[in-house]
C-alpha cells in the first residue's frame, strides 16, 4: 500500500475527471453524474484511474460514490492495483 501522505496522484486525479467528464474545473461537492456523467464515462473513469494511476478504484467505486471528494477519499483507500514491481 502506499504511503497515504503522498498525495501526488490527486492532480493527476482531478484531470481525469475533468477529461472523462470534459469540464474546465472540479470541486469537491461535484457530482459525476449531475456533470454529464453516465455508466459507460463511469467505466472509462475507473479504467483509466487504474491503468494512469495504478488505483484499484472499480466501476461500481465511481457508482456509488459519486461526488468527487468521496471518490478521492476511496482512492486513497484502496490497493495499489498492480503490485510495484509489475508496473516498472
Amino acid at each position: 500500500m502506499r504511503d497515504v501522505h503522498d498525495r501526488t496522484w490527486v492532480g493527476e486525479f482531478e484531470q481525469l475527471w475533468m477529461v472523462v467528464l470534459g469540464v474546465d474545473t472540479v470541486d469537491d461537492d461535484d457530482d459525476f453524474f449531475d456533470l454529464g456523467g453516465h455508466s459507460l464515462s463511469a467505466l472509462r473513469l475507473s479504467t483509466l484511474i487504474r491503468q494512469e494511476l495504478n488505483l484499484a478504484v472499480m466501476f461500481g467505486h465511481v457508482l456509488e460514490n459519486p461526488r468527487f471528494a468521496d471518490l478521492r477519499d476511496v482512492a486513497g483507500q484502496v490497493p495499489l492495483d498492480k503490485p510495484v514491481a509489475e508496473t516498472v
